[in-house]
């Protein structure tokens, strides 16, 4: 599939609670946390680029600055299918045959991956792996997007990609931040993004 038939989604209404604080504005090499994985998904040549966000979330102001379109998720206590689903109504505006979804707090994966995922996408829904187990970001064509409307809680997608197809990403790159040691080992770890990537 080509990029421009893609809608990407980032995900960024979490409450962060195991991180204790605003996590997404948390420093990392000198920038917020969560604004990385969004620079690199800017890069790619999509349909559309939502960023869903809590009301007056401090990084949404980055993510317009990117020329994402900010969603408010009011309800991000429901758990992530209430952000999945709102990225999913708002790709459904669009003239998007694909969905990507990514979350904020992955900040280290590249833009040549996330385009690697969408030549893949031939009409059936692929996971990232990293060589363990799969794990965002994902990939849904547009056939599939009813049933992420039926997603409910925290689990988000995790039912719908039980069976879908996995793309393994470059090592390290789908690392996660949910709390302050996590990001503590990742700056002790190589994990920059070449920015031609």
């Amino acid at each position: 599939m080509e990029a421009k038939h893609v809608a990407i989604a980032v995900l960024a209404a979490g409450n962060a609670r195991r991180f204790g604080s605003d996590k997404l504005m948390a420093d990392l090499d000198g920038a917020p946390l969560g604004l990385p994985v969004a620079q690199q998904l800017a890069q790619v040549d999509a349909a559309a680029h939502f960023a869903v966000c809590q009301p007056q979330a401090t990084i949404a102001s980055h993510y317009a600055d990117l020329g994402y379109d900010i969603i408010d998720n009011p309800q991000a206590d429901l758990g992530l299918s209430v952000s999945l689903h709102l990225a999913v109504e708002a790709a459904a505006k669009t003239e998007a045959q694909a969905l990507l979804v990514a979350l904020a707090d992955m900040p280290f994966v590249p833009a040549s991956h996330v385009e690697a995922l969408i030549a893949a996408c031939e009409g059936e829904t692929i996971q990232s792996s990293d060589a363990n187990q799969p794990m965002p970001p994902a990939i849904f064509p547009r056939a599939m997007w009813a049933l992420l409307l039926e997603t409910k809680g925290d689990a988000g997608a995790r039912q719908i990609l039980l069976n879908a197809m996995t793309l393994a990403a470059p090592t390290g790159s789908l690392r996660d931040i949910d709390t302050p040691d996590d990001l503590a080992a990742s700056k002790a770890l190589p994990h920059r993004i070449d920015p031609a990537a």
